[in-house]
């Protein structure tokens, strides 16, 4: 048996589980979704099995197969990367919208108990942990609360941890920069500065 497949195989099976090695590292980094790893990973599983095989048949026609199938990891990634729809503003001490931007085309029965408990839990001086929920097939929903607002941002895919942290920043300085008119009586939205704006580009003034 020829050697050149064997090092063909053995060369392929080093530069999956190089990649595997990769892509875990980028879920522990919050770089990547629990949806994109599972994703990638089966994928990368699937050829590391092919690596295998050949590495014990000498036989690297499927190893030329998946090279040449056309689907990239990085397309993979990019199609099931969580993507920002829009993001509603509520205002905690009244208990109402200030603000939405983008789409956000859920039901406000659907967020109306969540936005329930966190009023109860703040009420009670308790911290309000973040959700991350799954509303339907790849549509997902973060709500994260601050001292004068919560946020209700829907995603097209699962967010990865370094998007849900770089939106509660924007969240954190929103705050900061309006604190002056949340600690007044009576908060205008328009009188608002929005961080929010250079992660959801498109603004829908709120009706009424």
């Amino acid at each position: 048996m020829s050697s050149d497949p064997m090092s063909k195989a053995r060369a392929f099976k080093e530069e999956v589980e190089a990649k595997i090695q990769k892509t875990v590292q980028e879920f522990a980094e919050g770089k990547i979704s629990r949806e994109q790893f599972q994703l990638i990973y089966a994928r990368y599983t699937e050829q590391l099995t092919i690596a295998t095989m050949a590495l014990m048949s000498g036989e690297t026609g499927k190893i030329d197969d998946v090279k040449s199938d056309g689907t990239s990891t990085i397309a993979i990634k990019s199609a099931s990367q969580g993507k920002a729809r829009g993001l509603m503003i509520y205002y905690n001490k009244t208990g109402t919208i200030l603000e939405t931007l983008g789409d956000v085309s859920v039901p406000i029965g659907v967020i109306g108990p969540i936005l329930n408990d966190f009023s109860m839990l703040m009420e009670e001086n308790q911290r309000v942990e973040r959700q991350v929920k799954k509303i339907q097939e790849k549509e997902w929903l973060l709500l994260s609360a601050g001292k004068y607002t919560t946020i209700v941002t829907q995603f097209r895919n699962e967010p990865a941890l370094m998007q849900i942290q770089y939106l509660e920043k924007l969240h954190s300085d929103f705050e900061k920069a309006n604190r002056a008119l949340f600690e007044k009586d009576r908060v205008s939205a328009e009188s608002l500065a929005y961080p929010f704006m250079v992660f959801i580009e498109k603004r829908i003034q709120r009706g009424g």
